[in-house]
């Protein structure tokens, strides 16, 4: 019975993976501001109003998923996902994209952190976490195909519009809700069970312990932090060049048909450096690094040749890279973290990215106008 219920989460956090991250406009929203008249250094002020809200909210969201229960957070992050569709969808205006921007870095940061705890902690009420890396190999898989098959419809939504394809991420984004609400909420620690049974009763004074709390690991885990920033910095650099893709496939004469399966190719090597991980983390964690680094480094050198096989070459190769190299890292954070913080530490790890993007993004964006 126990392990039934096990396999039951497990299936249960695998199809949030499915319906969850379904994104058919929120995948090619780059494509599909350009196509309305947006300019690149518009869009990557986008991307940095987006990250900046990111930053400002990461933290406090990771304290909410461990003080009201990550099941709860899980669900309020969808429900913000299709909020930011229906504001892509209803405006036309430079503020009405930041204002959706905003609402979908406020659904990313509940599901930041809160996705990784709830799946350790199940893990861990059964005492098999020593699976998690394998676990969360197949999660980014999962995710991966999910934003491969979304991608594969790029040609699609630049066909019908981005009107009926941000109402289509509204749609995924309530089958996502109802497949955050099927989970069940891991119980690991005395903390976890107070909270359960009365997750409001003393929020505030909660809320101000827990960031003592993350603080004071932080300063005594000067390494765990170091792990953290060094991990943002790679993804920042991996996020920006397939964002870079989106935009320079077509430039670099892709046909609109061709577009869909190029990115594909793209987003598929998420899935390869996903599963890639398990086998390179029998490797010591800074030479997996090294080969992480340097598969994103000639992605970028493939990237610039203007030669469309090359470049969806290079895009695969800098996701597998990234992709590698978050699983790594987040299976070594989560080894070391405790698990009434575990949220809110892995939101601080997401924080970082966020800061790295806030500054690179509008830059990246103005180079390449």
């Amino acid at each position: 019975m126990i392990i039934m219920k096990l396999k039951q989460q497990i299936r249960r956090l695998l199809a949030l993976e499915c319906v969850g991250y379904f994104r058919p406009a929120g995948c090619v929203w780059v494509l599909l501001l350009a196509g309305r008249g947006f300019s690149l250094a518009e869009i990557g002020l986008a991307e940095g109003f987006f990250h900046l809200v990111s930053m400002i909210c990461e933290i406090p969201s990771g304290m909410l998923a461990d003080l009201l229960g990550r099941k709860r957070t899980l669900a309020a992050g969808q429900i913000m996902s299709g909020l930011s569709a229906a504001a892509m969808l209803l405006s036309d205006t430079m503020a009405g994209v930041c204002l959706g921007m905003a609402l979908s870095a406020m659904g990313y940061n509940l599901a930041s952190g809160t996705r990784e705890a709830i799946t350790y902690d199940s893990l861990v009420a059964y005492g098999v976490e020593e699976g998690y890396l394998k676990l969360s190999s197949r999660q980014n898989v999962v995710y991966r195909l999910t934003a491969a098959a979304a991608m594969l419809c790029a040609g699609a939504t630049a066909a019908v519009g981005y009107r009926l394809a941000y109402a289509a991420d509204i749609l995924f984004a309530l089958a996502g809700t109802c497949a955050a609400l099927s989970l069940w909420e891991p119980v690991v620690t005395k903390g976890q069970r107070e909270r359960e049974n009365a997750p409001l009763r003393g929020l505030w004074s909660r809320l101000r312990a827990y960031l003592g709390e993350t603080l004071r690991f932080l300063r005594e885990h000067p390494r765990t932090l170091g792990l953290m920033l060094f991990n943002a910095l790679v993804g920042a650099f991996a996020t920006l060049l397939g964002f870079y893709l989106q935009d320079a496939l077509p430039g670099a004469g892709a046909h609109p048909a061709l577009l869909g399966p190029l990115l594909v190719a793209v987003g598929l090597g998420g899935a390869a450096g996903s599963h890639a991980a398990a086998g390179l983390a029998r490797l010591p964690y800074r030479t997996a690094a090294v080969f992480s680094c340097a598969a994103i480094a000639c992605g970028y050198l493939m990237a610039a040749s203007n030669m469309l096989p090359l470049m969806a070459a290079g895009g695969f190769l800098a996701v597998a890279g990234d992709d590698c190299l978050q699983t790594l890292t987040d299976a070594r954070l989560n080894q070391g973290l405790p698990s009434d913080q575990r949220a809110t530490l892995i939101s601080v790890s997401s924080m970082c990215f966020s800061l790295m993007m806030v500054v690179l993004s509008p830059l990246t964006g103005a180079l390449v106008s």
